[in-house]
């Protein structure tokens, strides 16, 4: 049996130039073989990086973009396929790395291991008897200690919806702060919740009938359910005792997908908004068709 021919750079770089070639099915061709050389031999994306050619740079960068993203879909409709309670801290991370590709999984849950060991140092809050206590605990080292709060001045900066960068800056939106607070709560065991109220989304702490509400964005301020009531009236809508329920890890992905979206949308990033808009679809059909 005759053997299969390796793959070498020069065989790359000969398939690099059909890149530019006006011809669609050649280029098509190509695209095919360089993806199948990537994935036997990713160390060749840096061929495709340092092309010296000006045009043949710009398709190659085309063409890992390209890639990055395929690679990307096939992640979160990996994690579509987990249900309901999907892994809601790998969903944040790969939608981090939509704006930042070199982002490693370690950045994300190192810096939220560290403040869960720190607060488990400082006060084993687990075993603190009542859910009010626990939330207390965690509202003051985030919040007081740590300085998270919304950011009102740059509310609709894309960074405020990347995981990385909320934990960097310390600052974010109701919905990625909250992350933060259950990303920390869950790694001490605590019974934490997202609620996805109309328009403002907040954190329950506790289980029914003790349970406790906190909300991210405002420095987290403790919340009466009256308190909710008002958020909601504010927004010109009826309040229903539904909006107080649990929202799944999937439901906060998707609006924070959602947010997301609608905000490249409003500053004319087409092209980020559209590609949001097939995996919103992807992740409503549980890890089907993008």
């Amino acid at each position: 049996m005759k053997a299969k021919k390796r793959i070498t750079e020069r065989d790359v770089r000969l398939l690099m130039t059909f890149l530019a070639d006006r011809g669609q099915r050649s280029a098509a061709l190509a695209k095919l073989q360089l993806k199948s050389v990537l994935r036997q031999r990713p160390s060749y994306r840096k061929v495709l990086e340092n092309a010296d050619d000006p045009e043949l740079a710009r398709e190659a960068r085309l063409f890992l973009e390209e890639t990055r993203l395929e690679m990307l879909v096939d992640a979160f409709r990996a994690l579509a396929a987990e249900g309901e309670d999907l892994n809601l801290e790998r969903g944040a991370f790969l939608l981090a790395t939509l704006a930042y590709p070199q982002l490693r999984p370690s950045q994300v849950s190192g810096a939220l291991n560290r403040m869960a060991a720190d607060i488990q140092a400082r006060q084993p809050v687990a075993e603190l008897p009542s859910d009010a206590e626990q939330a207390a605990v965690l509202r003051r080292y985030l919040f007081e200690q740590q300085g998270f709060v919304g950011n009102e001045r740059q509310y609709y900066d894309p960074d405020n919806s990347f995981i990385n960068r909320v934990l960097e800056r310390r600052t974010g939106i109701p919905i990625t702060l909250s992350c933060v607070y259950l990303f920390v709560a869950w790694r001490l065991g605590l019974p934490a919740h997202g609620v996805g109220l109309p328009g403002h989304f907040i954190v329950a702490h506790g289980r029914s009938p003790a349970v406790v509400y906190l909300d991210p964005f405002h420095g987290g301020r403790l919340l009466t359910r009256n308190d909710c009531v008002a958020i909601v009236r504010r927004r010109g809508v009826s309040f229903q005792d539904a909006f107080l329920e649990r929202t799944s890890p999937r439901q906060i992905l998707l609006r924070m997908i959602l947010n997301l979206m609608n905000l490249y949308t409003e500053q004319g990033a087409t092209a980020r908004a559209q590609w949001l808009s097939g995996l919103l679809g992807l992740l409503q059909d549980g890890g089907g068709a993008v």
